[in-house]
């Protein structure tokens, strides 16, 4: 390791314990804390997470480097916790040659020409979204979109990923949303804190039956969900085209489609060649679309609602490029494509408010970084929210203002100063579904109604504490017909 690297990170250990401590007394979460830091010490922080170093990186130039020209160095995600059951066969718990196998398998499921062919499940969801949001509006009263959001999300991926249709606005004791709810309800417990300074007691506290991630029970349910949907399909031969069919399929879907290359990545001797995958890694990347494409999108949602009708003069705009482009014709995969300004909208709100504060690589080997050896198994963190924030790249970076993204502003900046859903290799491989739920919601809602603020509508929004970024109490608002 090197020593100007070890002395820097060692001398500030007792100054971030100390401000991590004085960070937590005013209740501000990783999002805050990462800019603080960054504006503190600069482009490299070293913080310690437990007993596991870990280095903080805002340089564009430098990700791009770490993301894509050191990839070999840094293909893996680290883990605080030992993945287990049929978890550890999903892509995001996944290492090396299985990782890439997986990804080049499930890259085709997520293509355009995919998501062409779920439209009609798309449609059959955002139309009930409409639908229950039009009975909110009759009375008047305030509406917690972060709620109606995520039951619309959670509506999209049961039917996508585990071949369910429910509804789960008119119905929250569906065993479906309450196995869901329970699966992602983990609270920063004294055992679960005393796991993230001790990773290796997990294994002791599962076993015991005392860790937060020994949930038997809600993963045997989701097990049975998609082997019962499985086995439903084999017999059946109508099959529904949704993502668990495609995951059935993968075994001889060549899918490339327009300019996608699915099947090799830099340094790789051979093309990978696709083979069925296991019952273990379809439930695996059913639960993991999940937990990645549930609460995520149902957030970027919550927040772009909030960003319109704080913003009453972009929302009119988004409006009158809708009836301009649309009219009142239904929204589809490729009409919504031509809606330029709200491509922005959605852009600008991803860059206020991103998925998670921060996106992470493993150090596989020593690996050079802006002067410094960071030695192999360090924790690479890139301060997401605190890069978007960050007025070397964004002038008067906390007003909202989708001109950022037009072309010509696009074509000034650095690229890997926006990072929404990461880059390069391990970006996110279900960016494409999550842009098609929020186009189709969005425009659904805007071609009869309008957000409005109220009394009830907190400004600015408390987020969370956690790296999943989310609005901490909700976002109440108002709908006003447009008829």
């Amino acid at each position: 390791m090197n020593v100007a690297l070890f002395i820097e990170v060692d001398a500030v250990k007792k100054k971030f314990m100390v401000t991590r401590l004085e960070l937590g007394r005013r209740e501000e979460g990783v999002a805050l804390t990462d800019q603080e830091l960054a504006r503190t010490y600069g482009d490299i922080v070293g913080v310690y997470m437990g007993h596991r170093p870990l280095l903080l990186v805002s340089n564009p130039n430098t990700i791009k480097a770490i993301m894509v020209k050191e990839f070999s160095r840094t293909p893996n995600r680290p883990k605080t916790f030992l993945p287990r059951n049929e978890m550890k066969y999903s892509l995001l718990n996944a290492d090396d040659d299985q990782w890439r196998f997986l990804r080049n398998t499930l890259l085709p499921t997520f293509s355009s020409g995919k998501m062409r062919m779920m439209e009609p499940l798309f449609k059959a969801k955002y139309e009930q979204l409409l639908d229950n949001l039009t009975e909110r509006a009759k009375t008047g009263k305030p509406i917690d979109f972060k709620d109606v959001f995520g039951a619309y999300t959670l509506d999209v991926i049961a039917s996508t990923g585990f071949g369910m249709d429910i509804d789960s606005q008119k119905n929250p004791d569906n065993d479906f949303v309450k196995y869901t709810k329970k699966f992602l309800n983990i609270s920063f417990t004294p055992i679960l804190i005393l796991i993230l300074i001790f990773p290796k007691i997990d294994t002791l506290l599962y076993w015991l039956g005392m860790s937060p991630f020994n949930r038997l029970e809600i993963l045997s349910f989701f097990r049975r969900v998609v082997k019962r949907a499985v086995d439903q399909r084999m017999e059946d031969s109508n099959k529904l085209v949704d993502l668990l069919q495609l995951m059935l399929n993968t075994h001889h879907d060549t899918g490339v489609d327009e300019s996608e290359n699915i099947h090799s990545f830099e340094g790789d001797g051979n093309p990978w060649k696709t083979r069925r995958l296991t019952m273990d890694e379809i439930v695996g990347n059913s639960i993991l679309f999940l937990l990645v494409g549930y609460d995520t999108t149902s957030n970027a949602l919550a927040f772009t609602a909030y960003n319109l009708a704080t913003h009453p003069d972009c929302q009119e705009k988004l409006i009158e490029e809708i009836d301009a482009i649309l009219g009142k014709e239904p929204p589809n995969y490729d009409n919504v494509q031509k809606l330029e300004y709200l491509e922005r909208v959605f852009c600008e709100t991803l860059r206020l408010y991103p998925s998670a504060c921060r996106t992470h690589r493993l150090a596989e080997r020593d690996i050079v970084i802006e002067g410094y050896t960071v030695p192999k198994g360090t924790d690479i963190s890139f301060p997401i929210y605190s890069i978007h924030r960050d007025p070397r790249f964004w002038e008067n970076p906390t007003r909202f203002d989708p001109e950022r993204f037009t072309p010509e502003n696009k074509a000034k900046r650095h690229p890997y100063a926006y990072l929404p859903f990461g880059h390069g290799p391990c970006s996110c491989i279900g960016m494409r579904l999550a842009q098609v739920e929020m186009r189709l919601a969005i425009v659904s809602i805007l071609q009869h109604y309008r957000f409005k603020t109220c009394e009830e509508t907190e400004i600015p929004l408390k987020l969370s504490k956690a790296n999943l970024l989310k609005p901490e109490n909700g976002v109440k608002l108002l709908l006003e017909s447009r008829s």
